[in-house]
């Protein structure tokens, strides 16, 4: 009886929270033509790593992209959440 409220408070942590609410979010923070070859991850320091599926991709997100990405993913989950965006070849 007592084991299911805890595992329903550890579900519910807010880093999981803001985890589900990046990808869930992930189309309209990056747009159709990012979000179709990337994937976020966002870690519990603040840091949200970019994967993305081609060399060319990364380069182009980290030349033009990179700024517009953090302030947007920082727009929806908030500045203390996103503190940093890096960009990753491969899943």
């Amino acid at each position: 009886r007592e084991i299911l409220p805890a595992v329903i408070r550890e579900l519910e942590t807010p880093e999981k929270a803001n985890r589900s609410r990046l990808v869930s979010g992930w189309l309209s923070i990056a747009g159709r033509k990012l979000a179709a070859h990337t994937k976020p991850q966002l870690t519990g320091k603040g840091v949200l790593y970019v994967h993305v599926d081609e060399p060319v991709l990364a380069f182009e997100i980290n030349q033009k992209y990179r700024l517009s990405l953090l302030k947007r993913a920082q727009a929806a989950l908030g500045e203390k959440t996103v503190k940093e965006l890096k960009v990753l070849v491969g899943k």
